[in-house]
């Protein structure tokens, strides 16, 4: 089995729910692996944050995630802003990263067919593992 060292995890500051971060949190205690946690901003919708900074990011996994998973973690906090999946996987090769996490929403067909997923797009940029997590 390989040894996952660095997990990367894309979080959305914006999504309620925290499934596929409960998965990445769990998955980096299974492997005692470093975790980055990372949000990346798309310039075209503006900063819909006031604090798209490596806080904000902390922020969300300290208040969405149980304090079990992450309190005894090696986490790195950070952000970008540009494509999703241009930013993910050039952060993923910067930080010699063995798997990607991301969280994939349940979208109808028209919406599929006219609008990209960015789950996809990562999978599909990405040359190394990516676990795709369903989000209730």
């Amino acid at each position: 089995m390989n040894k996952f060292q660095n997990i990367l995890y894309a979080i959305d500051l914006d999504d309620k729910n925290i499934t596929s971060l409960v998965y990445a949190l769990e998955f980096a205690q299974l492997f005692k692996s470093r975790i980055h946690i990372v949000y990346v901003n798309d310039p075209q919708a503006g900063y819909r944050h006031p604090t798209d900074r490596e806080d904000a990011v902390a922020l969300k996994v300290k208040e969405t995630a149980p304090e079990s998973l992450w309190e005894n973690l090696d986490i790195i906090y950070a952000s970008s802003k540009g494509e999703t999946a241009e930013e993910i996987v050039k952060y993923a090769q910067e930080h010699q990263i063995d798997l990607i996490v991301v969280g994939h929403k349940h979208r109808s067909k028209i919406y599929s067919a006219m609008f990209d997923s960015e789950d996809v797009n990562i999978i599909d940029t990405a040359l190394l593992p990516v676990l795709v997590v369903p989000e209730k």
